[in-house]
């Protein structure tokens, strides 16, 4: 695989223990109106015991998830995946362009000259 290429990324698909977990332990609530609520997990809860404990390696993955509620009815309307807007997932990109600074390269000096 040539260094310029992007490499392919596995993101676990999204499945009922992660849904569940979402319903059970979330606490970031946003009221959408309507009678619909906003429910996800923040890092800080996804990094206790009893979330790594229900879901394995899928705690990390968690926080990508959004759930919104319907408080009428008491059912899930539409469950939000969020992990291809993660920040590090960009990471190899940021290395593909690093390739181009040199720790070598003396500062420019940018005056003027009329």
């Amino acid at each position: 695989m040539s260094r310029f290429a992007c490499p392919v990324w596995a993101i676990a698909p999204v499945n009922a223990p992660m849904i569940s977990a979402v319903l059970a332990f979330a606490d970031i609530h946003r009221d959408l109106g309507a009678g619909r609520t906003l429910m996800r997990i923040s890092h800080e809860r996804a990094a206790r015991a009893d979330v790594i404990l229900l879901l394995g390696r899928d705690a990390e993955r968690v926080v990508d998830l959004g759930v919104v509620w319907n408080d009428r009815e008491d059912q899930i309307i539409r469950v939000i995946d969020d992990a291809e807007r993660r920040d590090s997932r960009l990471a190899a990109w940021e290395d593909a362009y690093d390739l181009f600074e040199s720790e070598a390269h003396q500062p420019v000096d940018h005056r003027l000259v009329a």
